[in-house]
């Protein structure tokens, strides 16, 4: 009897854990992106996904609310779009030495940034030769380094990773469009 309750309550426990993180049985075509994720495409080296993986840059924990085009577009081609707030950042010292990574703040004095290696780093400006963002993405593209088969399926893996339900991004039904005020009626012609 004590063995049945373990049971259901393991059970009980792992149907909730699932309930919790929203897990959705991968297809096929997700569970051979992943593999390709986490081996051949050395992706968790820069990302990290609900904890897992550097923290170097984004984490994709929710990154598919974006497009399955969106997806593979910055897995071929990673300087075509590159979200404002994952611009990569750029400091040179006076001593000509230079640091990239991810700017966090940037105030009168200082420039505060997570450098490449995952190092908090801040910076007084007048100890600066330039700061400035760069341009071109430090991530590297895919195109031609995965075949088209296994961009699609980073990318079918990619499109799982969701907020979970109630909690969209940027007013896609989630608690910003729900809280947001009703507009004021149409005044009635007269």
């Amino acid at each position: 009897m004590w063995a049945i309750r373990v049971s259901t309550l393991i059970l009980a426990s792992g149907a909730l854990l699932a309930q919790v993180e929203n897990i959705a049985p991968l297809t096929d075509e997700a569970a051979r992106g992943k593999a390709i994720y986490e081996g051949k495409g050395n992706c968790e080296s820069c990302h990290r996904i609900k904890g897992v993986g550097s923290a170097a840059g984004p984490d994709l924990s929710e990154v598919g609310v974006r497009s399955p085009e969106q997806l593979t577009t910055k897995l071929t081609n990673p300087d075509a779009e590159i979200n404002a707030a994952n611009r990569p950042y750029r400091v040179v010292l006076k001593n000509g030495t230079a640091v990239n990574g991810r700017l966090l703040n940037i105030d009168t004095f200082t420039v505060q940034m997570m450098d490449d290696k995952q190092n908090l780093r801040s910076f007084v400006k007048s100890d600066l030769k330039e700061y400035m963002f760069v341009e071109k993405s430090p991530m590297p593209s895919y195109q031609g380094k995965l075949s088209d088969q296994e961009i699609s399926d980073i990318v079918a893996y990619l499109s799982t990773l969701r907020p979970p339900p109630g909690q969209g991004r940027g007013g896609r039904g989630g608690r910003a469009a729900a809280a947001a005020p009703a507009p004021p009626p149409a005044a009635e012609p007269h």
